[in-house]
């Protein structure tokens, strides 16, 4: 059978049903494990929360940039609009020129500056022509990764749905939980807990471990010969003369 976790056979049920109150410990050890996950678990949901958060915020600026590389291109192709009509009304202001002057050198200069006018202008219409062709493909392209992203952002955000709800549902286990230890605690009589309590300091869970071929299932070095009759005795509360926890013999 399993006590807590821990199988009971024929072998070991002696150290089990011993007097040094190692099953009841077992017990208070097993509700302090599942507490101390409980408590762990919604320690890390602050964390798991701003990681997911930043995850979706890194989407969002993906969209975002996006968008503003298209303003970017769409202002240059205002710019460009402004600058062209600029030039073509510099051109008509040279040929209006052209009707009022007299001399042979003049009207040559005005038609050389009209020329160069006129040329910048079809530069300048190449120039926004192929900005317009960029800024087809970058709305197509905008388009599409927005949609992918926001298929992202949607995932991340049923992600913290999940761990709201993965909240909610901890912090009604930890009562649950506390009390469990508190009656897993009454139980235990007041040395086993003493030792228990003074051994838990400073070590991780578990505190309590079969002892299997002479060595500690905890530590995993092997124990003296002295603490593996101790243990197998099963009379006293023993512990590793390595790691200095509780250990119970385990056939």
């Amino acid at each position: 059978m399993l006590l807590d976790g821990v199988r009971i056979t024929a072998s070991n049920r002696s150290s089990f049903m011993g007097d040094n109150g190692t099953t009841s410990l077992l017990i208070l050890q097993d509700r302090e494990m599942n507490l101390e996950r409980i408590e762990r678990s919604l320690e890390s949901l602050p964390r798991e929360r701003e990681s997911i958060q930043k995850k979706i915020a890194a989407f969002e600026s993906e969209i975002e940039a996006g968008k503003q590389r298209i303003k970017e291109m769409e202002v240059r192709g205002k710019a460009i609009e402004t600058e062209m009509g600029e030039v073509e009304n510099q051109a008509l202001k040279y040929k209006s020129q052209q009707l009022e002057v007299k001399k042979n050198e003049e009207y040559t200069a005005l038609t050389h500056e009209i020329e160069l006018a006129e040329a910048k202008v079809s530069s300048l219409e190449e120039t926004e022509l192929e900005l317009l062709y960029k800024l087809d493909d970058a709305r197509e392209t905008q388009a599409e990764d927005e949609a992918e992203i926001k298929e992202k952002i949607e995932m991340e955000s049923r992600a913290l749905k999940r761990l709201d709800e993965k909240e909610i549902n901890l912090k009604s286990e930890i009562d649950a939980a506390c009390e469990a230890v508190g009656e897993a605690e009454s139980q235990v009589e007041k040395l086993p807990l003493s030792i228990y309590r003074r051994v838990a300091r400073g070590l991780k869970y578990p505190i309590i471990v079969p002892l299997r071929d002479a060595k500690c299932q905890g530590c995993h070095m092997r124990v003296s010969a002295t603490v593996e009759v101790e243990a197998r005795k099963a009379k006293e509360i023993t512990t590793c003369d390595n790691c200095g926890r509780i250990v119970y013999w385990d056939a």
